[in-house]
């Protein structure tokens, strides 16, 4: 290890990319040892003088190295590329985020955002291993991969879902029939899902909990729809809004959802509030603009603090924006879905509980594998730092604007009828339309 830094300095002091050092790690056998360095070691004092932020924005920066001037001097304009899922309830913000523009106003002026889209995690994990994404969007089970083997981070969370997000559908001819009523029915099938994601680890756990033995087939999203209408597979596990847009489409019936399920913790990690199968988002961000542009990295956190926001205190114009960068969905389903997330962008106690349990699951199918997270429950506690996220809070607080901190908590709801299933026939008539956004005004301290 000791070898493979000194090779890293090397190639900072001579301003060389981390892409130029990769193909030099690569040639000499020590590539596989890059993704889990630890951030180099920094002095105090170090930091350019013109550089003018508070003390504790460096001191934070200070755990990813000294800043290279790569991405220009704070306060000047930048253009980032964020890695996200339209398709997928626990990555709204950043739809909301992207359509509304929230992010003009904390960013400085002549900034630009580029938004890169993707049906799951593991494109976004490519990208911020070359850095081409700066922040990452993806639900709990590949954004611990991606900490596994990126230089990356969780800042913070999107939020976690009531436990609908997540759900195994049965095509609706074999539901009709009564060919299938309960997952038991399932023994020997086949079965469609993302491997890798988190409707992987909740496929897992079905299995686990009805000792059946399907044959699951990787499918993304866009695959699991097409082969449920071809008659293909006999069912799939995947997320919001696909199982409630495949119900729509007439052609699956949501069979099992999170509501009807023990987490994963209850397995794994003896968590002190026990709670329903239940996923959550982990917003992702590479060390090189943690080091380099602090400004700018707690700038896009306030902007999905306002996103949150937004969901929480007006849902129909979250849920407008969200569907306008999914306009071939329907409003009602995009509607209805955004009722099964509650938008809390803090790690708790009880959030790291939960995320522990994963990682001890995924560790122990060899899901994650470095040294990073030999000790999962170390991993966790190393790689999540929300320290940026915090500042955001503070700062908004100080303004008088609403926080996350007004929400209950995870795992608890922080809306009536979420702990119930939701049904379409109650949202068929929405129409949602854009209007005028005013940040909630919030008076401190709670």
């Amino acid at each position: 290890m000791e070898d493979i830094y000194k090779m890293y300095k090397k190639y900072q002091e001579q301003g060389l990319s981390r892409r130029d050092f990769m193909k030099a790690a690569l040639a000499t056998g020590l590539a596989s040892t890059v993704v889990m360095m630890e951030p180099l070691p920094y002095k105090k004092g170090t930091y350019a003088a013109e550089m003018k932020l508070s003390p504790e924005y460096w001191e934070i920066a200070s755990r990813y190295g000294e800043p290279q001037a790569k991405f220009g001097k704070v306060g000047e304009p930048v253009t980032i590329t964020i890695g996200y899922q339209p398709y997928c309830l626990q990555c709204q913000t950043a739809n909301i985020n992207k359509q509304a523009k929230l992010w003009m106003k904390h960013f400085p002026k002549g900034s630009k955002v580029e938004w890169f889209r993707s049906l799951s995690g593991p494109l976004i994990n490519n990208n911020m291993l070359a850095e081409k994404n700066m922040f990452g969007y993806m639900c709990d089970t590949p954004g611990l991969r991606a900490m596994d083997t990126v230089p990356v981070v969780t800042g913070c969370t999107g939020g976690y879902d009531t436990g609908e997000h997540g759900a195994m559908v049965v095509r609706k001819d074999l539901w009709d029939s009564g060919k299938v009523k309960s997952p038991k029915d399932l023994d020997g099938s086949k079965i469609g899902v993302p491997l890798g994601s988190f409707s992987h680890r909740q496929a897992l756990d079905i299995i686990d909990e009805f000792k059946i033995k399907p044959r699951l087939l990787d499918q993304s999203t866009e695959l699991q729809v097409t082969h449920m209408r071809a008659k293909n597979i006999d069912a799939c596990v995947t997320w919001e809004p696909y199982p409630s847009y495949i119900e729509y489409l007439g052609i699956g019936h949501r069979l099992i959802t999170g509501l009807e399920m023990k987490c994963t913790c209850s397995k794994y990690y003896p968590v002190k509030v026990p709670h329903n199968w239940t996923t959550m988002n982990t917003t992702l961000m590479i060390f090189t603009w943690l080091r380099d542009r602090p400004d700018i990295m707690v700038a896009y956190l306030k902007a999905e603090e306002e996103a949150r926001d937004m969901w929480v205190n007006d849902i129909d114009l979250a849920a407008y924006h969200s569907w306008s960068d999914i306009p071939e969905f329907p409003q009602s389903v995009v509607r209805m879905t955004m009722e099964m997330n509650t938008p809390d962008g803090r790690v708790t106690a009880n959030t790291k509980e939960h995320l522990k349990g994963i990682a001890r699951q995924w560790r122990s199918i060899k899901v994650l594998t470095s040294e990073k997270s030999k000790d999962p429950d170390k991993f966790i506690d190393d790689w999540i730092d929300d320290r940026f996220y915090k500042l955001a809070l503070k700062e908004l607080k100080a303004q008088g604007l609403w926080t996350s901190e007004k929400l209950p908590g995870f795992p608890v709801k922080h809306r009536p009828g979420q702990d119930k299933r939701h049904n379409l026939k109650d949202f068929a008539n929405v129409k949602l339309k854009p209007k005028e956004w005013m940040p909630t005004k919030a008076k401190w301290p709670a």
